[in-house]
């Protein structure tokens, strides 16, 4: 009985601690905006219900998200630091659009926390990731006299029509990216030259490289978020924010492209994945078979082959809509080297269509009726054959990240 007494206390500290949190809720909420009915998700932390203004930071969700997803990453932030956070939905889930999205909608849901909670309207902040940091970025340069200053993860300006929102800037709003060196939605070159075309112009920005990182936001969004709010936190505007109203027949260049890219590159690394899962369920089989005797237990080892089929096709498949969406990208005038990356990796994913449509011949072998030793041969040729096509499909992509990092001039 005495051995459960320290379990019991380890288990408490944790609890109170939530118990400490549990006023601080995440709630569902709506919105009426240009005739239209909005969600957006809220917290107001006990800690900001003083008379005292508090800092409001806007979250911009990514693609195939929601607002909820980002809150549930910054509620522990907010809580602790006094932030009233509100992550609104995109109207469609896929990516964020301009004037269905903003600035008018994001103007609205500001006014209207303002008005019933005290928010420092010298401290609006944006966040945003992915596809939510491109709209960040845009934001900031069409309404640069109203948010205080933007931190985003994983986005940037990739073409020069893109760039050419800087144009709409008054004020030179501040602004954080950070970004993964294996980031392949926006790799390091295209953040350097929005880095670059900024500095030009005589914007504060501050660009942090995670080392090994990718574009995957959600695992490590502690530390992000830490490193976005130790930033937003420097700065508030001099005088009221001040809202600009457009004329949205005349959109800024290249927001449409942008998100036209975003969502082909999302697809692209979302076929990429199904591949990858098709491959592990192929290995995982492949593992079943090493204790298999081919002569002796046929019809187990027919079975295992089949589902290695078709687990090879789905794969293969995946990876040639892949390469015809990365082709498609390379026709796009992105200006740049973007062309000639998007290309190579169009190759790429051809080379590992190939090899996994080579692995499916051999995993076919097993269901003819020729002597073991001969299947046993073929399977071994097969092999030799998917490793070429696997190296090729290397030294492609190799090609690509030199391409992509400048390294090619």
């Amino acid at each position: 009985m005495t051995g459960k007494n320290p379990g019991w206390v380890l288990l408490a500290l944790p609890m109170l601690f939530l118990q400490a949190r549990a006023a601080d809720r995440i709630t569902k909420e709506a919105l009426e905006s240009q005739g239209k009915k909005r969600t957006y998700y809220l917290m107001v932390p006990d800690s900001a219900k003083s008379p005292a203004s508090v800092p409001l930071i806007v979250l911009l969700h990514g693609s195939g998200r929601n607002g909820l997803s980002l809150m549930d990453k910054w509620k522990e932030i907010a809580s602790r630091e006094g932030i009233i956070i509100a992550g609104p939905d995109s109207r469609d889930s896929q990516g964020w659009q301009i004037p269905g999205d903003g600035p008018g909608f994001i103007h609205d849901l500001v006014e209207a926390l303002r008005a019933k909670y005290p928010v420092n309207p010298r401290r609006i902040y944006l966040f945003g990731h992915s596809a939510g940091a491109v709209f960040a970025l845009n934001l900031s340069m069409m309404e640069s006299e109203y948010f205080a200053a933007t931190a985003v993860h994983a986005g940037s300006w990739r073409t020069e029509s893109e760039l050419s929102v800087r144009d709409y800037a008054k004020r030179k709003t501040p602004l954080a990216i950070i970004v993964g060196d294996r980031d392949t939605f926006f790799p390091l070159p295209s953040v350097k030259a929005t880095e670059g075309a900024l500095k030009e112009r005589g914007f504060a920005i501050e660009v942090k490289v995670m080392n090994g990182h990718d574009h995957w936001y959600y695992d490590l969004a502690p530390q992000i978020n830490r490193d976005a709010w130790d930033f937003l936190r420097r700065y508030e505007l001099s005088e009221d924010p001040r809202y600009e109203a457009y004329d949205h027949s005349l959109e800024p260049k290249g927001v449409n492209e942008a998100r036209d890219v975003n969502e082909a590159a999302r697809e692209i690394n979302a076929l990429r994945d199904k591949a990858n899962e098709s491959t592990l369920r192929f290995y995982a089989k492949e593992a079943e078979l090493s204790g298999k005797d081919y002569a002796k237990e046929k019809a187990a080892v027919a079975a295992i082959a089949r589902e290695q089929i078709e687990a090879l096709k789905v794969g293969a498949s995946a990876l040639r809509d892949a390469a015809l969406k990365a082709e498609r990208l390379s026709k796009l005038k992105l200006g740049g080297d973007y062309p000639q990356y998007y290309s190579l990796i169009a190759q790429t994913e051809i080379k590992r269509a190939e090899a996994l449509e080579a692995l499916r011949e051999r995993a076919e072998l097993l269901l003819n009726n020729e002597p073991a030793d001969a299947i046993t041969i073929r399977r071994n040729e097969a092999v030799v054959r998917v490793e070429r096509l696997k190296k090729e499909a290397e030294e492609l992509e190799q090609k690509a990240e030199r391409i992509r990092s400048g390294q090619s001039r």
